[in-house]
């Protein structure tokens, strides 16, 4: 049976990784199906606005052929509506109860696309189904991971096209984003873009590397973390950008989606936080360190336990096992945290910046794995179609 009808839905926290997931997730299924009708329905609008320029302030929208509805509108409007065949709940998001009293006799299939983990349990319970308790309405977990058994991570080809064409045109890109950073080819740059983070260990290490270092810091959880720790350190400047001996800080303004994976991929390395900017470091193949957001009682250390375990699954037949142990250990000093805050950790950033060429050419291996064997949007693809 042909897919005439899909909704998304996303409720919108306290950050940009859940819309940007599903603005990314609907362009794609919009390529997949160019006949089906797509619709997203939201919460709220602030953040999708800051992520893509041509977001209004309407309760109704139609964005490059997909149509974007708040939950308001839809609460008031339900009747008129309908329901879609294929209904996606984005992150256990709560779809409003007009919609569902609809849905559980019109629709067919109820997919609740979870959050991203590593963690084992989630191959058993990938695909494993729900009861409604009524109508004729099928609900299915799938679940996001990192191994073939797993729903896969978002490779989709709107931004695996974007990196190829950032790659063959690297000197645009490259004036585009970095033309007055003098002597560039001799510089260390990257992006910083994290939780609330102490990074006084981060500061001492770069001033004992041989190189000058480029720090484009991004989002304001990051900018506030730098200024509050860099009051007690002799600086030049304390604008957008300030000097710090060999190092250069500076301070980013917001970037929409388009624009953040382009700078990403043309940068030496990526620190980057949360689900959605994670995926998007790891299909760079570039050097990257995750900074997951924290839960009660060391709960995200499982999860990154769980990742380095797959990612040393893939890369320990081609790697050795001193890089494997450093990159580890700094994954796990970097996230050992109670909550997110300033204390002060213990990790070292020496083995990352001295090994950098290495950590890309592993990161290279990894990142090809996911897209071959992992696509969350060819699964997601396969699993519609077939049900």
């Amino acid at each position: 049976m042909e897919l005439k009808t899909l909704d998304i839905f996303c409720e919108i926290i306290d950050n940009y990784g859940d819309i940007g997931v599903v603005y990314r997730t609907a362009k794609e299924l919009q390529k997949i199906f160019p006949k089906s009708k797509i619709r997203v329905f939201l919460n709220r609008l602030d953040e999708f606005k800051k992520i893509n320029s041509q977001v209004l302030d309407l309760p109704s929208q139609n964005i490059d052929g997909i149509e974007y509805i708040t939950f308001d509108y839809l609460r008031d409007n339900a009747n008129e509506l309908l329901t879609a065949q294929v209904i996606i709940e984005a992150f256990g998001c709560q779809i409003p109860e007009e919609y569902m009293e609809i849905a559980y006799d019109n629709s067919e299939l109820l997919i609740n696309l979870e959050y991203l983990s590593a963690e084992d349990w989630i191959e058993d319970f990938h695909l494993q189904s729900s009861p409604l308790g009524r109508g004729k309405l099928k609900k299915v977990f799938f679940m996001p991971g990192f191994t073939e058994k797993s729903g896969g991570v978002i490779a989709d080809s709107n931004y695996l096209e974007r990196i190829q064409r950032v790659l063959e045109n690297k000197e645009f890109y490259e004036k585009k984003y970095l033309s007055d950073i003098e002597d560039r080819e001799n510089k260390i740059v990257g992006t910083l873009f994290s939780y609330e983070k102490n990074f006084t260990p981060l500061l001492e290490d770069l001033k004992k590397l041989d190189k000058d270092v480029v720090i484009l810091a991004m989002g304001e959880k990051t900018q506030d973390s730098l200024r509050k720790i860099l009051k007690n350190f002799s600086i030049e400047d304390f604008r957008n950008s300030l000097k710090y001996g060999k190092i250069e800080i500076r301070f980013l303004n917001f970037l929409n989606q388009e624009e953040y994976e382009e700078l990403i991929n043309i940068v030496d390395f990526n620190f980057v936080r949360g689900e959605d900017s994670f995926i998007r470091a790891v299909l760079t193949g570039k050097p990257y360190m995750w900074h997951i957001y924290c839960q009660e009682e060391y709960a995200h250390m499982d999860k990154i336990e769980g990742f380095l375990d797959k990612y040393r699954r893939v890369i320990e037949n081609f790697s050795d096992e001193d890089f494997l142990l450093n990159m580890e250990k700094f994954f796990k000093d970097y996230n050992f945290r109670k909550e997110n805050s300033l204390e002060l950790g213990k990790e070292s950033y020496l083995y990352f910046f001295e090994n950098l060429a290495k950590i890309e050419k592993y990161n290279t291996i990894f990142r090809d794995f996911l897209i071959q064997k992992c696509n969350l949007i060819n699964k997601l693809k396969d699993f519609i179609e077939k049900h």
